[in-house]
C-alpha cells in the first residue's frame, strides 16, 4: 500500500508540475514575440526533470532559462516566422485551377511545408539540450529529419493530436502544452543519448 501511495503521490506531483509549467508557458507566450523563448524554456525545465537534475522550483528554473535563451531563441523565431509567412503567402498566391503545372506547384509547396514542420519539431528539444548557435540548431534539425523519418512523423503526430484536442476542447490548452513537450522531449532525449554513444 505504501508503494502504491508513493507512486500515486509522485504521479500527482508530476501532474501539478506540468500544470504549473504549462500555465507559466502560456503567460510568457502572451506577448506573442516571446513564444519561442518561452517554449525553449519549457523544454529546458523538462530536460532537467528527464536528466534527474535538481531544480529550484518550476517558476525559478523556467525564468532563469528564459533569460539565458532569450536572445538566441528570439532571433531564430524571427527567421522561422518569416519563412513560415512566405510559405503561407505562396499558398495564398497559388490559385489552383486543376492544371498539371498548378498540381506540381501545389505538391512542391506541400512537401516544403511538411519539411518545414518536420524541422520545427526538433528545434525546441535541440535548443534546450545543446549549447550551440542557431545555425547548428537548424543544421542538426535537418540532419535528424533526414536520418530519422519515422521518429519525425511520430513527433509531428504528437503535436497535431494535441492541437486537435485543444480544438475540440479549448480548456486542454491549460495542460497539453507541457504534456506535449514532455513526451516530445523524452523521445528526443533518448535519441540524443543514442547519438552520443555512436
Amino acid at each position: 500500500m505504501n508503494i502504491l501511495n508513493s507512486r500515486f503521490l509522485q504521479f500527482a506531483e508530476k501532474i501539478v508540475d506540468l500544470f504549473l509549467l504549462n500555465i507559466l508557458w502560456l503567460i510568457m507566450c502572451i506577448p506573442v514575440i516571446t513564444i519561442f523563448p518561452a517554449t525553449v524554456s519549457m523544454y529546458g525545465v523538462i530536460r532537467k526533470w528527464t536528466m534527474g537534475k535538481e531544480t529550484n522550483g518550476v517558476f525559478r528554473t523556467f525564468l532563469l532559462l528564459f533569460r539565458e535563451c532569450f536572445l538566441q531563441s528570439f532571433g531564430l523565431s524571427v527567421l522561422w516566422v518569416t519563412l513560415g509567412f512566405f510559405i503561407y503567402i505562396d499558398f495564398r498566391i497559388l490559385h489552383f485551377d486543376g492544371s498539371l503545372m498548378h498540381l506540381i506547384l501545389l505538391g512542391i509547396l506541400c512537401l516544403l511545408s511538411l519539411f518545414f514542420i518536420s524541422i520545427t519539431v526538433y528545434l525546441f528539444p535541440i535548443m534546450a539540450h545543446f549549447d550551440t548557435n542557431w545555425k547548428n540548431v537548424i543544421k542538426n534539425s535537418i540532419t535528424l529529419v533526414t536520418r530519422y523519418p519515422l521518429l519525425t512523423i511520430l513527433l509531428i503526430m504528437i503535436s497535431f493530436i494535441s492541437l486537435y484536442l485543444v480544438y475540440l476542447l479549448p480548456l486542454f490548452i491549460f495542460i497539453l502544452g507541457s504534456v506535449t513537450a514532455y513526451f516530445s522531449y523524452t523521445i528526443c532525449h533518448k535519441l540524443f543519448l543514442g547519438i552520443k554513444k555512436n
